[in-house]
């Protein structure tokens, strides 16, 4: 090999090293590999879908995510670390039926940090949900795009599902005036506005409600179909009414899961801070973190083979 071949071959396995060394790949694969060996006994694969704070969930990610999902295989049991702040309904949907196809036996959920929305969504299709100190879920109430005083807002369909139930109420009162103000209220909503709202509300308990009679409470709902059935509904309405979150945005912690009446059935491992696995979790929730804020990095998919940022 001549000097010049020699030098553009040290420089190029420099230049790889120092661009390993940005991301942080060596240090994050080694913290991946020892969550998946802390239980010997049973066998586990971890796969990370990390999304910003800014950033959503989207159709868009589901081909990166097969292409993380194959490089693990099919094994018996998967843990998906979700750090995303919400999203496409339609791409949580994808997203667990791919994890379905990989997983033969336990599919868990781990959230280090937030699985709001969409993410919430994906959380309850899984057999167990693992939380801790800082963990979030949130509403799945579905959210729609208006233009308010020229300005873009997200709002809760259910809240304008809300408002139209309280003008229709207000159509019988015995003030002229308030009767009136319904009226225009009324005229003021477009029926197939409302419709869109009616079925991104009914998409979010469809999945909520089938994904957690076939998979989380599937051997209680067997047992005892009339019992669970009641469970499960008032599961999906409590996290579909924005009357009772107020705010789409609100969180809700392992505290609060365990603290509600219709949440606690939920089955959620709430990890200690100081659990091997948490700490482990941790490191790799932070150095992830780093690692995008960094680099200025929207999203990214890893597992112990594979990453890819977008």
């Amino acid at each position: 090999m001549g000097d010049n071949a020699r030098f553009d071959k040290i420089l190029g396995e420099i230049d790889q090293n120092v661009s390993l060394a940005t991301v942080d790949l060596a240090a994050r694969k080694r913290v991946l590999r020892q969550i998946e060996k802390l239980d010997p006994e049973k066998e586990r694969r971890v796969a990370v879908y990390y999304c910003a704070r800014e950033q959503s969930m989207s159709q868009h990610d589901v081909l990166p995510f097969v292409n993380m999902l194959k490089s693990i295989g099919v094994t018996s049991n998967l843990d998906l670390v979700i750090v995303c702040p919400g999203g496409d309904g339609t791409a949580a949907e994808t997203m667990l039926d791919l994890c379905r196809k990989y997983c033969r036996d336990t599919l868990r959920v781990v959230v280090p940090l937030y699985a709001k929305s969409a993410a919430t969504l994906l959380a309850l299709g899984a057999d167990e949900i693992v939380m801790g100190e800082t963990s979030e879920l949130g509403p799945i109430d579905a959210q729609v795009y208006i233009i308010q005083d020229n300005q873009p807002q997200q709002v809760s369909a259910d809240h304008f599902l809300r408002a139209r139930d309280a003008a229709i109420g207000q159509l019988g009162s015995l003030d002229d005036g308030a009767k009136e103000a319904a009226r225009i209220h009324l005229a003021m909503l477009s029926p197939a506005f409302l419709k869109t709202c009616e079925d991104l509300m009914n998409f979010a308990r469809e999945f909520a409600g089938k994904q957690l009679k076939k998979h989380m409470f599937r051997h209680e709902y067997q047992e005892n179909s009339t019992e669970w059935e009641r469970r499960v509904q008032k599961i999906v309405d409590n996290l579909t009414s924005s009357s009772r979150h107020l705010l789409h945005g609100r969180m809700i912690t392992a505290a609060d899961l365990r603290a509600d009446e219709d949440l606690q059935h939920l089955k959620v491992s709430a990890l200690p801070s100081e659990d091997p696995y948490w700490v482990l979790l941790n490191e790799l929730a932070i150095r992830t973190g780093i690692v995008m804020t960094k680099n200025q990095i929207g999203k990214t998919v890893f597992a112990r083979d594979f990453e890819l940022f977008g």
